[in-house]
């Protein structure tokens, strides 16, 4: 749901691509991926001695992407998630161990981030309509007033002996926008891992999972987008074996009556947040990223760098267009902010 970081690699626009380099008296190849999944475009770079084991190793980790997304995504009708959402009010559905610990850690995530970061927000999701292929209209307010009662993650049972998912009021959905997508970005790159690729940057439309070197010598480079001038960089920094994520309110929006109206939405109010133009966090997995950024987003730069639980580099492109960060970020990443 999210587009910022963007690598300094070259990505070429075409499906499969080669490059053959030199390293040492290796014969090296660097290979990119570009399809597009989960409703953005995911590029994918990596580099190894053996060509044919690499396209295999790509191959084979966009079908896992796939996959999670076919599994967890609500867009899709025969999906999980979706069987979830058809039934609520109604009755318990059977889901695999999978999409069952998908959706207790995504339960546990709106805990700890004391439900500003809330996957039940589907309903408002819908409404809005910022992931569906409609004109996007101001809601009305009192229909935004009547969804955000079916809007608490308080509200999902798990029951883990039976792996069942249940939500307890008609008319509730789950929408894993915020989260979904960092998980599959992490399948991902544990399939390339496996198969012996250990040098690449897979990016999801700003979710990122960093592997390695770009070369011998050279670590990946990544630019976090400007907000408002989206052709120019906030930042600069390296990352290897790590993942990052951006939430930013600049790919899905519409300026309605000098109002830039956004597909980050406060389940407290139903509008979208207000605090940031964007917010880029660094973590273990693009999944944990993924739904921190968001929260970040929503929380606002203040409290998130006084927040003494959220242990993360972290930047946030302020509401007015300053930015903010913390020390582990400016030095521990090689840190640039271009003014």
């Amino acid at each position: 749901m999210k587009v910022t970081p963007v690598s300094y690699v070259l990505i070429f626009l075409v499906f499969l691509s080669a490059v053959l380099y030199a390293q040492d008296d290796t014969t090296m190849y660097k290979v990119s991926v570009t399809k597009y999944l989960m409703g953005t475009t995911v590029e994918t770079t990596a580099r190894s001695s053996d060509i044919n084991n690499c396209k295999k190793a790509l191959m084979s980790a966009y079908e896992e992407m796939q996959r999670v997304e076919n599994l967890l995504s609500c867009q899709k009708d025969s999906s999980e998630i979706s069987a979830i959402n058809h039934a609520s009010g109604i009755h318990p559905v059977k889901v695999s161990y999978e999409t069952m610990e998908m959706m207790r850690r995504a339960k546990a995530y709106c805990g700890k981030y004391h439900g500003v970061f809330d996957v039940t927000i589907g309903p408002l999701s819908s409404l809005w309509g910022f992931s569906e292929d409609k004109e996007i209209v101001l809601p009305d307010s009192n229909e935004i007033k009547k969804l955000l009662k079916l809007v608490n993650y308080r509200d999902i049972d798990i029951n883990e002996k039976d792996t069942t998912v249940f939500l307890k009021k008609r008319g509730m959905s789950i929408d894993l926008g915020g989260i979904a997508k960092g998980y599959a970005i992490d399948r991902g790159s544990a399939v390339l891992r496996k198969l012996g690729i250990t040098d690449f940057i897979l990016n999801a439309g700003g979710d990122i999972y960093v592997s390695g070197t770009k070369d011998r010598d050279t670590e990946w480079k990544l630019g976090i987008k400007h907000p408002r001038y989206t052709n120019d960089l906030a930042a600069e920094f390296n990352l290897k074996d790590y993942s990052v994520a951006t939430s930013g309110d600049y790919e899905r929006f519409k300026i309605i009556n000098g109002v830039r109206y956004h597909h980050i939405l406060n389940p407290a109010t139903g509008y979208p947040g207000r605090l940031s133009e964007s917010s880029t966090i660094l973590a273990p997995t693009a999944e944990e990223a993924d739904a921190t950024a968001t929260y970040v987003f929503l929380l606002g730069w203040k409290k998130a760098l006084d927040d003494k639980d959220l242990n993360y580099p972290m930047l946030i492109v302020a509401s007015d267009g300053s930015v903010h960060y913390n020390n582990a970020f400016e030095k521990n990443y090689n840190l640039e902010v271009i003014k």
